[in-house]
C-alpha cells in the first residue's frame, strides 16, 4: 500500500530554523506478523479431516501450504499398557490403510520441533487428560522414504525433525484461520452419549445392522459403534449399531476381544442356534 504523506510544512520549519538537513535511515526491521493458525501450527498443532491435507505429488503431507507432521491425539490404555501413535510427514501405507478403513479419526498436524507431541490421555471409560505431552517416534514408512529420497541414514532414535523442516522452508501465508486443537471437537464421549446410543439402538430394533441377529431380548450384547472412529461425532450416518462379537472386528478394536470375551462367547452360542449366522 502506498501512503502519501506531505512534509512541506515540516521542511519549511526546519529551513527556517537554520537547521542542515541529513540523511537518515533506519535499522528497524519490520517483520511478518504471524496468523493465529500459523501461531497454534508450530506450537500446539491444529485439528483437521483428511480433506484438510494436501498430498503432493512425492507424497509429502502439507497444510495450507505449509510442510507439517502429522499423527493422532488420542492415547488409548487398555490395562497398563499404552500405545502411542507414530507422527507421519509423508502418505505411507499406514495412512493409507487408515484411510481406506475410515479410520482416519481425529488427526492433528503440527510443526513442533521438539519431538513432543500434545496428547489427550484417557485416564477412565469417558475422561480424558487433556494436553499430556508425549515424545513420539517417527513412523518407519516415513524414515525409509525420507532417507532413500534425501539420501540420508537416520534411524528412529536418531531423526532429526530440525534437519526435516529445513528441506521445507516455511512459506507466506495469509489464509483466515480455524480452530486450533484447544477449540477442536472433545476426546471421548460426549456426556450425553448413553442416551444418544439407547436411542441408535431402538432405533434398528435392536438388531445387528451386520450381522442381522435379533437381540431384542439380549440388549447387553448390542452396541453402538463410531464408524469413523471419533467419539463425539454422534451423526446417524455415524453411528452404527452391531453385536458385541460385530463390533470387535471393526479395524483397531482388537481390544474388544479381551474385554467383552465373556459377552462375544455368549453371542456366538446364540448365533449357533440359527443357521443363517
Amino acid at each position: 500500500m502506498k501512503l502519501d504523506i506531505d512534509f512541506s510544512a515540516l521542511e519549511i520549519l526546519v529551513k527556517n530554523m537554520g537547521a542542515m538537513p541529513v540523511d537518515w535511515t533506519s535499522d528497524v526491521k519490520i517483520t511478518t506478523v504471524e496468523t493465529d493458525w500459523k501461531i497454534d501450527l508450530e506450537t500446539k498443532g491444529i485439528d483437521v479431516q483428511i480433506e484438510d491435507i494436501d498430498i503432493q505429488r512425492d507424497g509429502l503431507l502439507k497444510y495450507r501450504g505449509e510442510q507439517i507432521l502429522l499423527y493422532i491425539k488420542e492415547i488409548s490404555s487398555f490395562g497398563d499398557s499404552v500405545n502411542l501413535p507414530k507422527f507421519h510427514f509423508h502418505q505411507c501405507r499406514t495412512l493409507q490403510t487408515m484411510q481406506n478403513r475410515g479410520r482416519f479419526e481425529r488427526y492433528v498436524v503440527t510443526q513442533r520441533k521438539t519431538g513432543y507431541f500434545l496428547m489427550d490421555r484417557k485416564i477412565s471409560y469417558s475422561a480424558y487428560e487433556k494436553d499430556v505431552e508425549e515424545k513420539l517416534d517417527v513412523c518407519k514408512n516415513c524414515l525409509n522414504w525420507f532417507n532413500k529420497n534425501y539420501r540420508k541414514r537416520y534411524a528412529v532414535e536418531t531423526f532429526d525433525i530440525i534437519e526435516f523442516f529445513e528441506h521445507f522452508p516455511s512459506s507466506l501465508i495469509t489464509n483466515k484461520p480455524t480452530h486450533s486443537d484447544l477449540s477442536a471437537p472433545i476426546s471421548g464421549y460426549t456426556d450425553d452419549w448413553n442416551q444418544i446410543s439407547a436411542k441408535r439402538k431402538a432405533d434398528c430394533y435392536y438388531i445387528c445392522q451386520e450381522c442381522g441377529i435379533d437381540l431384542n431380548d439380549n440388549r447387553k450384547l448390542l452396541h453402538t459403534h463410531h464408524a469413523n472412529g471419533r467419539k463425539s461425532d454422534n451423526s446417524s450416518s455415524n453411528l452404527k449399531v452391531l453385536c458385541v462379537e460385530c463390533h470387535s472386528k471393526q479395524p483397531s478394536h482388537e481390544h474388544i476381544r479381551s474385554r467383552f470375551f465373556n459377552e462375544i462367547s455368549e453371542i456366538r452360542s446364540l448365533k449357533s442356534k440359527y443357521t443363517n449366522f
